[in-house]
């Protein structure tokens, strides 16, 4: 799960076939580029690479470098999240999330407010982006040659390529799950940013129709040089090796192996990990 908050998409993806209904299931493998536009080098570093697996409503997540499992279930109205090498496993809610994330925003608003009734100088360019995350507006524009959709702003751009999915309810199923998902990484993981500018992002992508993102780059130059580029290969239906890995994942989480811990001691054993 933790592939940053903004390591959710990709920035050049080969579609094998289409689908013709949700039970066929979809795999999605992204890997994740830091760019540096100084450079010759368009593909930059590869970063972090995960495999996304969509069977009968759930959708399975798995991030390698982080060791982390992460299972979205909408009908439960949860989330699974687990690590094998920390041993470890926790269930967030639905409306857990809601309540972590509407409560660090009245933290940073209050936060924000208090620097502002002290400060006699302007705020600073970091205060902007906090207040831009908590209110993000962009000015929005499609190429409908390119299927391509750009989300400007003065405090981070994003340049989105979508591929039209005939699945209609494949294509919401995974939007919710990428909204949940932002949603879930700034509670895990509260040092990344938060989620109200993927859930623009999300929104202006549902406005375009039938289409997945297959090509997500964010640009938050000047305040940060790199660019980081997502790049998703879709395939529609599972084989035989996705079967697999569902199962063993499944059989994971119902073991003895893994302990059912809070929230917060899942996050705080996130933390000691991520600090080695």
């Amino acid at each position: 799960m933790n592939r940053l908050w903004f390591l959710p998409y990709l920035l050049i993806s080969v579609i094998s076939g289409m689908p013709t209904c949700a039970a066929q299931g979809l795999k999605i493998s992204t890997q994740i580029h830091a760019v540096d536009p100084a450079t010759t080098d368009s593909r930059g570093s590869v970063v972090s690479s995960s495999l996304t697996l969509c069977h009968n409503g759930r959708i399975f997540d798995y991030v390698a470098s982080a060791d982390e499992l992460c299972v979205f279930d909408p009908v439960q109205k949860q989330f699974v999240v687990a690590s094998q090498s920390r041993r470890i496993q926790t269930i967030v809610t639905f409306d857990e999330i809601r309540h972590h994330t509407e409560t660090r925003r009245q933290r940073t608003e209050e936060y924000l407010q208090e620097i502002a009734g002290r400060s006699e100088a302007g705020e600073s360019r970091e205060l902007q982006f906090i207040r831009f995350q908590l209110n993000p507006e962009f000015r929005q524009s499609f190429d409908a040659a390119r299927n391509t959709l750009l989300l400007v702003s003065p405090a981070l751009t994003y340049r989105v390529e979508l591929s039209r999915w005939d699945d209609a309810e494949q294509v919401e199923r995974c939007l919710a799950w990428r909204d949940w998902t932002a949603r879930l990484n700034s509670v895990l993981h509260p040092d990344n940013l938060f989620p109200e500018p993927r859930l623009e992002m999300n929104r202006a992508i549902r406005e375009r129709g039938n289409f997945l993102p297959v090509v997500v780059e964010l640009d938050r130059r000047p305040a940060v040089m790199t660019v980081l580029r997502a790049e998703h290969q879709l395939t529609a239906g599972l084989s035989d090796d996705d079967h697999t890995r569902i199962a063993r994942w499944e059989s994971l989480l119902k073991s003895a192996e893994l302990e059912v811990v809070p929230l917060r001691r899942y996050q705080q054993s996130a933390l000691v990990s991520r600090s080695r």
